[in-house]
């Protein structure tokens, strides 16, 4: 069979793809060019490049491998070969999904993304753990393990709250362990960090088997994983391949098996044994074999009326980090604006646009009158709206502009509808926007989450004007409609602190 893969395999990189030695031929499609087949999205939709791509080579299936983030060209649901997605980031990028999917054949995400698709339009699958460790990299080293354990990832509290917090525990067990915790270590540092340590700390954000799992079974180490897991049980025992932990058995978890030096390489060696099962190049004909003998969905985006299908393809190209999908975002805007030149959902799309923090325009004044005056329109377009009020009083915040901050937050709070709660505007910074995207995946946003974080916000300007009772009043409002949303905190327990209240500021900030 001849295949395509279009994005990154297994959530990896491209260069596992040359190890491959299956029975299929397989070959690269991208907008980039070193792909094999390269393409221009603003030019070419989907069959034209597949036309093209014909008079030398006759492509079966395309594997979309994370079209959240690297879409495929326009049309894609009329493609005349089979074609898969490959969902990865689901838990911030979930409203660019869940109805795109249905252009595809077949559907696949890890096992908690199973429940959050599944819709009259989407039936996804979960087939196996969608990541690999890079053979030719993740390795064992000749080098000493002269640390106990060892992370590095992102520490951005924000986007990993839970694991934020482990980590503050494997942290202070630094004063009787070798502990290291860094971030943006790359390439052979990165191996190297994980071929030093006895044990490598691991906790995923949704659920899944996730690339760390994988690449420390591949360096000889031992994987440190949350009990909790959706995926684990399905391939992985615990104490034989990798040691789960929980909430209650952390410390004594990791104690055990540092201070068990035996036990914990013989783990790592068995978790070693695993490795060629997992590697990409592995499973290429497995997931190649299966694909092609499934039924088709049907395709189910066709039956979108083809207003709803021009609001989806602006939704498919949203919010890129990619200057051209922006280019085709933004040209894509204008053409839906005709057929829905009133819909709300638009013109939010429009401001989200202009605001995208990986626009490099965004701050030229031009962009922010545009921004502003979109954001606006969708307000007075569904002004019972608590998610385009908050987009208002974010853009304001922005912009420096307290009182309309506060008006529109205000007016936020006020509001009894949701309508556009799956395009709050924010970025991966921001622990609330992180928070709430997910809970728009998994159907849990509501309005106390939503006001929590206007009392937050209204605090923060209130205080800064020195209303501090009626600032904290709102934090402690916050706390009861969402204790999970920990940004008001600091301030409370600054106001704490300032009226003389030192015990109660350093128990709130020891209990956030």
């Amino acid at each position: 069979m001849n295949v395509l893969c279009h994005g990154t395999p297994f959530c990896s990189v491209e260069s596992t793809l040359p190890l491959y030695a299956g029975p299929h031929d397989v070959r690269t499609i991208g907008k980039d060019a070193d792909a094999r087949y390269s393409y221009n999205p603003r030019k070419e939709t989907w069959n034209e490049v597949i036309a093209r791509i014909r008079s030398e080579w006759k492509p079966d299936l395309v594997l979309c491998w994370t079209p959240e983030l690297c879409p495929p060209p326009l049309g894609i649901e009329d493609s005349t070969i089979r074609t898969v997605a490959l969902v990865s980031d689901w838990n911030i990028l979930y409203p660019l999904l869940a109805v795109n999917l249905s252009r595809y054949d077949l559907v696949l995400c890890d096992k908690p993304g199973v429940e959050v698709f599944s819709s009259g339009y989407v039936t996804p699958q979960h087939l196996f753990p969608l990541y690999s460790q890079v053979s030719v990299m993740h390795r064992p080293l000749p080098i000493p393990k002269d640390l106990d354990v060892a992370f590095a990832g992102n520490l951005n509290h924000a986007a990993h709250p839970v694991r934020g917090r482990y980590l503050q525990r494997l942290a202070a067990m630094s004063d009787r362990y070798r502990i290291f915790i860094g971030k943006e270590i790359l390439g052979e540092d990165y191996v190297r960090l994980y071929n030093r340590a006895h044990i490598v700390f691991n906790h995923s954000i949704r659920g899944e088997l996730n690339l760390r799992v994988f690449e420390t079974m591949a360096c000889g180490s031992m994987a440190l994983l949350e009990e909790s897991n959706l995926e684990v049980r399905g391939w992985f025992a615990d104490g034989r391949e990798l040691v789960l932990y929980n909430d209650e058995n952390f410390e004594e978890r990791v104690s055990y098996y540092i201070e068990h030096p035996a036990e914990a390489q013989a783990v790592a060696a068995r978790g070693h044994t695993r490795t060629p099962e997992f590697a990409a190049e592995n499973r290429l004909t497995r997931l190649i074999d299966w694909c092609a003998a499934q039924p088709s969905s049907g395709r189910r985006f066709h039956e979108l009326p083809p207003e709803e299908q021009d609001y989806q393809n602006v939704l498919m190209y949203g919010y890129s980090f990619y200057p051209v999908f922006q280019e085709v975002e933004e040209r894509l805007l204008a053409r839906a604006m005709q057929s829905l030149p009133e819909d709300p959902r638009l013109w939010t799309a429009l401001g989200r646009h202009f605001i995208n923090p990986y626009n490099p325009a965004r701050h030229e004044p031009q962009n922010q009158e545009r921004f502003l005056k979109a954001f606006l329109h969708a307000h007075r377009l569904d002004p019972s709206s608590a998610p385009r009020a908050l987009n208002l009083a974010s853009l304001y915040r922005m912009l420096g502009n307290d009182d309309q901050e506060a008006h529109y937050l205000q007016l936020a709070l006020e509001a009894k509808s949701l309508g556009g709660a799956d395009l709050v505007s924010g970025n991966h910074i921001c622990s609330f926007w992180q928070r709430w995207q997910r809970a728009v995946a998994t159907k849990n946003a509501s309005l106390e989450t939503l006001h929590a974080e206007v009392r937050i916000r209204l605090a923060v300007i209130l205080a800064k004007h020195g209303a501090v009772e009626l600032a904290e009043d709102h934090l402690r409002q916050a706390a009861i409609l969402d204790a999970a949303n920990t940004n008001g905190i600091r301030l409370w327990a600054e106001i704490r602190w300032s009226s003389g209240l030192r015990e109660e500021a350093i128990d709130l900030v020891r209990h956030a």
